[in-house]
This record gives C-alpha cells, sequence and structure tokens, in this order.
C-alpha cells in the first residue's frame, strides 16, 4: 500500500465543480477548488496524486450488517432446498458443529477482501456464539479482523443465533465473546418460543450491554407474521433506558411491513422516540421472505421511507455472501442500495441518494464511526468512482478506480 498525498479533480457530492483533496497520513488536511482539468500534462502527476479526472469521491462504503462467519460456507454446506429461513437455520447449525477456527478465518479474509475491492473500509459483522458452536466462529472472525486491520475497520457483534432462552449457555456464550474482543450485543428476539421468552431476550441484551457498556445490534421480527412483535419490546426497554439512545439498532424488522397501518404507525413512533437505528438487508430479506404468499407475494422490507420520515435513522446491509441463507452477494454495497431503490420504490433522484446513503452516511452513524465525510479533519477512507454523482453510482454499480484506506492505496497485492 502506498501513501497518497493528494486527489485531483474531484467531484464531491453537494459542491459544483471539482476539487482537489490534500492527505497528510490518515487525514484529509485541506480541500479547494481544481485547476481546470486538461492543465496538468499527461505523466506529470507524481506516484503520490490520485488524478481522479472528475469522478466522485466519497467516504468508503459502509457495511452495518453482515456474517462473516457464513460468507462462502455454501461451498459446504447442504443446498437450501426449500430457500427459507428455516431451513438455512437449520442447516448452518447442523454444519457449525464441525467448522474451525482455521476456516472461518479464511473464508472471513475472502469476504473482507471482496468487500474492500469494492470500496467498504467499515463492517459490522454478526458473529453466531450458540452453544453449539463453542467459541470456535468467535476465534475465527477476531483472526480474520486481526489480519485484515490495514484494510478494513470491523466491528464483531455476539449473535445467538439460536436463541438465548431456548440455548441454555447462550448468555454465558455471549458474556466470553465480549471478553474475548468482540464489540456490540446482539440478539434474535423472534427465535425464541414464545412471546414472554422473546420479551426476556431483549431485557437480557440490556443486561449485558450495561455491563460491556456496548452497543446493542439485535436481529429482530426476520419474519413477514404480523403477529411477531419483539421490536415493540427492544423500543419499549431503549425507552427506559434514555442512555442506550443512538446506541441501539434493530435489524431486518421485516414484520413491521405486514403490520396495520395503524399499529405500525405506533411502533414506528417508538423506534423514533427511542433514537433507535434499523438496519435493512434489502437483497437477502427479498430473498427469503414472502416464501410462504401465494400471490400476491409480500416484498419481505421493512418500512424503510415511513421509517425516514420519522427521523430513523436507517442502514442498509449486504447481510450474506454465499451461505445457506443467500446463495449470491459479492459485498457490492452499490448492489445493496441498488435492491433498496426496487424494494422501496425509490424513484426519485433524491431518493436514489438517499439509497447511497444507507451504505454510507447512515450506516457510519449506526456505527459511531467518527470523522467519517469528505472535508477537512476526516479520516482519508475514500473510494474514487468513475461516476459524475451517487445516483449514477447506484444506477451503474461500478468498480472503484481506486480505494484509499487511512490516506494509502490499497493495491490489488493487497486483495488477491
Amino acid at each position: 500500500m502506498r501513501s497518497v498525498d493528494r486527489i485531483i479533480n474531484a467531484r464531491l457530492r453537494g459542491r459544483e465543480g471539482f476539487f482537489d483533496l490534500a492527505i497528510s497520513g490518515a487525514t484529509i488536511a485541506d480541500m479547494r477548488p481544481a485547476a481546470p482539468i486538461g492543465s496538468v500534462l499527461p505523466g506529470a502527476v507524481d506516484p503520490g496524486t490520485i488524478d481522479a479526472s472528475g469522478g466522485l469521491v466519497c467516504p468508503s462504503f459502509v457495511d452495518p450488517h453482515l456474517h462473516l462467519d457464513l460468507a462462502y460456507s455454501l461451498e459446504t454446506v447442504p443446498e437450501n432446498r426449500s430457500g427459507t429461513l428455516v431451513e438455512a437455520i437449520g442447516l448452518w447449525s447442523e454444519a457449525k458443529r464441525t467448522i474451525t477456527p482455521e476456516n472461518v478465518r479464511e473464508r472471513a479474509i475472502r469476504a473482507i477482501k471482496a468487500e474492500v475491492s469494492f470500496g467498504t473500509g467499515f463492517i459490522r459483522t454478526h458473529v453466531d456464539v450458540a452453544t453449539n458452536a463453542g467459541m470456535r466462529l468467535v476465534e475465527g472472525v477476531l483472526a480474520a479482523r486481526e489480519a485484515m486491520k490495514h484494510l478494513c475497520e470491523i466491528e464483531v457483534v455476539v449473535f445467538p443465533q439460536d436463541g438465548i432462552l431456548r440455548d441454555p449457555g447462550a448468555r454465558e456464550q455471549m458474556a466470553e465473546a465480549m471478553r474475548l474482543g468482540c464489540d456490540v450485543i446482539g440478539g434474535i428476539a423472534h427465535n425464541e418460543r414464545t412471546a414472554t421468552d422473546s420479551r426476556e431476550h431483549c431485557g437480557i441484551l440490556f443486561e449485558l450491554a450495561k455491563e460491556f457498556d456496548a452497543p446493542i445490534d439485535c436481529h429482530i421480527d426476520e419474519t413477514d407474521a404480523p403477529e411477531s412483535r419483539c421490536v415493540e419490546e427492544l423500543s419499549a426497554l431503549a425507552l427506559a433506558n434514555p442512555a442506550w439512545a443512538g446506541r441501539v439498532t434493530a435489524s431486518h424488522v421485516c414484520a413491521l411491513a405486514s403490520y396495520s397501518d395503524i399499529h405500525a404507525s405506533k411502533v414506528m413512533a417508538m423506534i423514533a422516540d427511542a433514537g433507535m437505528h434499523v438496519v435493512c438487508n434489502p437483497c437477502v430479506n427479498m430473498h427469503l421472505q414472502g416464501r410462504f404468499d401465494r400471490y400476491p407475494k409480500r416484498r419481505g422490507m421493512t418500512r424503510v421511507s415511513d421509517l425516514r420520515a420519522r427521523g430513523v435513522t436507517v442502514g442498509a446491509g449486504q447481510d450474506c455472501i454465499k451461505d445457506p441463507f443467500y446463495p449470491l452477494g459479492t459485498g457490492q454495497m452499490l448492489d445493496t442500495a441498488h435492491m433498496l431503490v426496487h424494494a422501496d420504490h425509490l424513484s426519485r433522484p433524491e431518493e436514489i441518494e438517499y439509497a447511497f446513503d444507507c451504505v454510507g452516511a447512515n450506516a457510519a452513524r449506526i456505527m459511531g464511526i467518527a470523522g467519517y465525510g469528505v472535508s477537512p479533519g476526516c479520516g482519508a477512507n475514500l473510494v474514487v468512482l468513475p461516476v459524475e454523482s451517487a445516483a449514477e453510482a447506484v444506477r451503474v454499480r461500478p468498480k472503484p478506480v481506486a480505494v484509499v484506506r487511512e490516506g494509502r492505496v490499497v493495491e490489488e497485492s493487497d486483495l488477491f
């Protein structure tokens, strides 16, 4: 990785004209209008300069929801013949009994490199801590994070895939994973057997969050069933714990789309009042949800535009890469934004730009990333795209011209 001193001839979102960025170490030091394009003679650009040539320069993409321990596991786990979430969980439950930390590390590194190649600089990954997995998956993901820390910042969520109450010992596994170096308390409240157990599950998340002074990111209501009301329980607890405002994320929240409009309005008001965030996963939920519908089929997506209108920060994640839950996925966050445009009817230019933010500024806010942006003082974690606007980037989903991590260019040799 070579150091970068400046990026010239860059388009920036929300600004007219072209700009030159000066980079000092891992920080953007200065920004000023560029000289007219063409005034710099070909070959006159030094090795420490990136010529954006009128392309868009934006902060690194952010993937706020990924499962690195699952990535590429479809190469060894049996085929999900029904395509349902239930079968995927069953297949993974059996496979993870024998998967080694070394295998997890290798697959996770492949996924991290894939994401970085498309311009991702920050990842929040969930890692399974169910009792039949032990600490092996955690160990593999933490080893991958350490190996790739020069390329990407990775936050690890402890994820009790099989529930907490229905998997005795899972709470202790979660605490042990946090002591090993994980960062966020995760959950899957709707995967308990009863509504009462789901409520207790949410309570345990807050107990652990207080014990470790950690944020919460819970898989919740990942079902089409309107009877699934776990996000209400999580919201009520967040309201009762104002110190966690801005530190609680509800992931998936698919059932919200199946509620009546009146009840959904009440629940979304609670989410907003509690200062909670929401992460949707458009590619995977469009694939998994609606499996039990005939026609019309539900889209499986939460109410993104309605949540946005209430001031809730919404991000969008890749979720899965070639695993029993989703046979596709590349780690290209612009694919995620592109699917979000389709899933939530985001057709106006401003709405398409919003989809771009769901894998950028919004996701960064959810993860609490400091210094995210393109202005002096921000971190030099940048992507150069061969397009003129964010909306055009979502439309064509190009590979980056350059990826910059903390002021250094990520070379092809770093990824392959």
